[in-house]
């Protein structure tokens, strides 16, 4: 793939008709030029990719010696477990990482990615938040020919990332979980509304059948997940009368709060609901959860050794793979409770 040229600062003075000297006033917050302008010239960067490259001297050499990670918080501990084992496989290489979280915000992960690709970084590792909304940046910087490698979610074909095989570890789930005399299972997480089932979630939608089980559509929850979740499905749930007897839950973070959730208004696991995690965190040991699990040093090597031959080879086609996991059997899955 040709790569295109990256908007400069000429570009963006000619879009703006501003002078450079107000432009640098916009980017710096100095005084001297109105909040309106300030404004217009910095929503103008942001569509055309223009960022202020601060690192112009690396940028002109074609290294930073710095590989770009960013997340969309910490509060989900895979996160911080595997950003640990990234930052080792990077350091093992004579780089450094530098971490940003997004806080689960579309615009701060924009800013983030242009600010990072004009030359603070040589090349990013990301976990879109929701990997629809911000794909024509994610275009756009792509055609500059900047490596950018997505992580969990690859927002299409185009794109580096690493993905992750769930089927064969839902499978054995759903089949003790259909032997022990359950015949739904709900799903709770967070799904855009109106978006394509896909994941953990469209892999359940798949696999049901296969089981002779129903989706319990009454009883998911597709607008709640991590902290949020155990309050929000509980509340829903006591305000129905019933719950769901199994869930499948988005990740670990989600499925804790499931759980600490039930327990803290006096119910158990799997006596009440039986309960499936994704992630295995060190959590995940601690309160018995029965959980998907991928290998986050494995992980970490595979991505990093993709990104090297990306860095290497940018007009080679796109690299993606699904990486194995395993279920880890623990103490929340239990027969169906009577109803």
């Amino acid at each position: 793939m040709k790569s295109e040229k990256r908007p400069t600062l000429q570009d963006l003075i000619k879009k703006t008709g501003f002078s450079h000297g107000a432009i640098s006033r916009a980017f710096n917050g100095q005084k001297g030029i109105s909040d309106g302008t300030r404004a217009l010239i910095l929503k103008t960067a942001r569509e055309i990719g223009y960022h202020p490259n601060s690192s112009a001297r690396n940028f002109k050499r074609g290294y930073s010696g710095r590989i770009g990670i960013i997340l969309p918080n910490l509060r989900n501990t895979n996160y911080a477990e595997l950003y640990e084992q990234l930052d080792y496989v990077i350091s093992q290489a004579g780089l450094s990482s530098v971490l940003a979280l997004t806080h689960d915000d579309m615009k701060r992960e924009m800013d983030i990615i242009l600010h990072w690709s004009a030359g603070e970084t040589d090349a990013l590792i990301l976990n879109p938040i929701r990997a629809s909304e911000n794909l024509d940046l994610y275009k756009k910087v792509h055609s500059w020919g900047y490596p950018l490698f997505f992580l969990y979610g690859i927002p299409g074909s185009d794109f580096d990332g690493i993905g992750f095989n769930y089927r064969n570890s839902l499978s054995k789930a759903l089949k003790y979980l259909r032997d022990v005399g359950h015949r739904k299972v709900a799903y709770v997480g967070q799904i855009p509304l109106g978006a394509k089932p896909r994941g953990k979630y469209g892999i359940l939608l798949e696999k049901l059948p296969e089981f002779d089980m129903e989706f319990d559509e009454k009883h998911s929850i597709f607008d709640a997940t991590g902290d949020a979740a155990g309050p929000v499905a509980l509340d829903r749930w006591n305000g129905m009368g019933s719950r769901p007897t199994a869930v499948v839950a988005y990740n670990d973070h989600t499925a804790g709060s499931l759980y600490y959730e039930a327990l803290y208004r006096g119910m158990k696991v799997p006596e009440d609901f039986s309960l499936l995690g994704s992630d295995d965190v060190a959590e995940a040991k601690l309160i018995g959860l029965t959980t998907i699990r991928s290998d986050r040093t494995k992980i970490a090597s595979e991505i990093f050794s993709m990104l090297q031959f990306r860095m290497k080879n940018p007009e080679d086609p796109p690299l993606q793979r699904a990486l194995h996991c395993e279920l880890v059997t623990r103490d929340s899955l239990g027969p169906a409770p009577k109803q």
